[in-house]
């Protein structure tokens, strides 16, 4: 049976880190070795089975990012842009999306866009 792991936020040399701990061994991890699992951990499970479902689930809460930190830029390999944006946890994550799908992105935000536009159009 899997040892329980514990995971907690603790000040080392008054440096925060987290301290890992499976069973009686523990790992203390700074905020470098914690991007560099979470980037390694990323790759892993990429690879791994069950995929990650295409569709969110109704079910599962979300961390949301307000107002994330954003870049665009052209795709370097074929006709599509990258959007990559920044979570405060998780770090930067790249897409690579094809043209097809900035234009379903495009109409997709213009309706949002354009729900919020009637919203403030009402008078109360």
């Amino acid at each position: 049976m899997p040892q329980a792991m514990s995971l907690e936020v603790v000040n080392e040399h008054g440096k925060p880190a987290v301290r890992v701990g499976i069973g009686h061994a523990g790992v203390l991890l700074d905020a470098e070795d914690i991007d560099a699992v979470i980037h390694r951990l990323s790759y892993l499970r990429a690879s791994m089975r069950p995929d990650i479902p295409l569709q969110p689930s109704p079910q599962q809460q979300f961390v949301l990012e307000m107002d994330p930190c954003w870049h665009t830029e052209k795709h370097p390999l074929y006709d599509g842009a990258v959007l990559i944006l920044r979570h405060s946890g998780l770090g930067w994550t790249g897409f690579a999306l094809p043209t097809h799908s900035l234009t379903q992105l495009r109409e997709a935000i213009t309706r949002h866009l354009a729900a919020l536009d009637q919203e403030h159009c009402m008078p109360n």
